[in-house]
């Protein structure tokens, strides 16, 4: 009678593990699901600012940054860069060329990991 109930002991032990890192990995994914990468392709410095949900305003060296998390919404964004000359400045698949040094992006909508690039 002892040898049994240790056995069903140690098969409950057995089926509530996988459970608990079933759990653990839920809630990693909702605290990093969302951040920001962004590229420099100019060797220069420069900044990036965000305005919406979650504002961010950093500054980036030459080989760019990593920022979040996000809170999934709506943003204006603002790139920045002390780089002369034409550049080209990336958000999510939009891109403006200009020599003003700086770009903005208006009603950008983040759900998930947003990407930026100046070149």
């Amino acid at each position: 009678m002892k040898k049994l109930i240790l056995l069903f002991l140690f098969c409950t032990v057995l089926a509530v593990l996988p459970l608990q890192n079933t759990r653990a990995e839920i809630n990693a994914g909702k605290f990093f699901s969302i951040g920001l990468n962004l590229g420099n392709g100019t060797g220069d410095n420069g900044s990036i600012y965000l305005y919406g949900p979650t504002p961010i305003s950093a500054y980036f060296g030459s080989s760019g940054g990593s920022y979040g998390p996000l809170t999934a919404g709506t943003y204006t964004i603002i790139i920045y860069t002390a780089a002369p000359g034409s550049r080209t400045f990336r958000f999510n698949g939009q891109a403006i060329t200009t020599s003003s040094g700086s770009a903005t992006f208006n009603n950008v909508s983040i759900t998930s990991t947003a990407f930026a690039s100046v070149n």
